[in-house]
């Protein structure tokens, strides 16, 4: 309803401009095929003269849904994902769905919570990441949600849907590209290994050197953290040792700032001193001298598939089982790495 000039009009209004039904008017509202073009045109123009609007709040209490989708990631600030929820909020704005976004600055106490005050808010559906894959109460909260729920670049919770990068695949690239120009002490720098991303990158790091017949140094493999300040930290510590690193494999798609720091202190130069890849492309790494040869996948398609397997599932189109879609990841080669000296 809306207030016009001190009245609210009601739809018994509506129907009683246009000498309809009640009924007839509530199946143009809600776009019913049954109504005749005449008859839809004379309840439109009684809607337009009065300027009702229906409740939202009252249509969503008797329809048991929302039209509200939210969205709750680790970090705001991170590349890339800027383009994941753009293109996400563009699917759900076209279906006529409010996109709500939150961050968990992956804290499970903030993902539980979450989860419960979406619940308490009767969201439609949820798309969200989870700080760790293996922990029984986030597995419990995502398996027991009462709403559809899409998880983001997880994989090991197979009783929801959930969309992934092929990290593997491109760690895999990433070190076989490192190991074919003489590189053997390769530092790797992931986050958390309870979670996809990183777990899967550290797999196939381990991939490559299998298959080249060697094995990584296990003290090179950095997995404590993602932030530019542990980044920072170990670099210089790694680079300070008698036999440092040849290459560093930055692998979380954040972190690249730390690592890059720590060499330029170090008098260190990329390309020349010490070769680089990124695990997630950047206008940092597009743009800096020398370029850093980066892995790449389609954030906006990541965005896509789980909007859209989300809204099958919200609208009922789908009942299938769930399923993980992988988003394929490629090596993007610039000039940041060259044999070691």
């Amino acid at each position: 309803m809306v207030r016009k000039a001190g009245r609210e009009f009601t739809i018994r209004d509506v129907a009683r401009s246009a000498e309809v039904a009640v009924g007839t008017v509530s199946r143009v509202l809600n776009d019913h095929p049954s109504v005749t073009r005449d008859m839809r045109e004379r309840v439109q123009r009684a809607i337009a003269s009065l300027g009702y609007e229906r409740n939202a709040v009252a249509q969503s209490m008797r329809s048991a849904r929302t039209h509200m989708i939210a969205c709750a990631i680790r970090d705001f600030d991170i590349p890339g994902y800027v383009s994941y929820v753009k293109e996400a909020e563009r699917i759900f704005r076209a279906a006529d769905y409010t996109f709500l976004l939150a961050s968990t600055a992956n804290d499970k106490a903030v993902e539980l919570s979450l989860l419960r005050k979406f619940a308490q808010r009767r969201v439609d559906g949820v798309m969200m990441t989870i700080s760790d894959e293996n922990d029984p109460e986030l597995i419990a909260a995502v398996e027991q949600a009462k709403m559809p729920l899409v998880l983001i670049d997880r994989e090991m919770i197979q009783s929801v849907d959930r969309v992934a990068a092929d990290h593997r695949s491109g760690a895999r690239q990433a070190t076989d590209y490192l190991l074919s120009l003489g590189h053997r002490r390769i530092a790797l720098f992931v986050g958390d290994p309870h979670a996809h991303p990183s777990r899967s990158r550290i797999e196939g790091y381990r991939d490559a050197f299998r298959a080249a017949g060697l094995e990584p140094d296990p003290s090179l493999i950095r997995d404590h953290s993602l932030s530019n300040e542990f980044t920072f930290r170990e670099t210089a510590a790694l680079m300070q040792r008698p036999e440092p690193p040849t290459a560093v494999f930055v692998a979380g798609i954040d972190m690249l700032a730390g690592a890059m720091r720590a060499l330029k202190a170090a008098g260190l130069a990329i390309g020349r001193d010490v070769s680089v890849v990124s695990g997630g492309d950047s206008d940092l790494a597009e743009l800096s001298t020398p370029a850093i040869t980066s892995l790449q996948w389609d954030r906006a398609e990541m965005g896509r598939h789980a909007a859209q397997m989300l809204l099958d599932r919200v609208t009922g189109r789908s009942t299938e089982p769930p399923r993980c879609v992988r988003v394929p990841v490629s090596l993007v080669v610039r000039e940041s790495c060259r044999p070691p000296q």
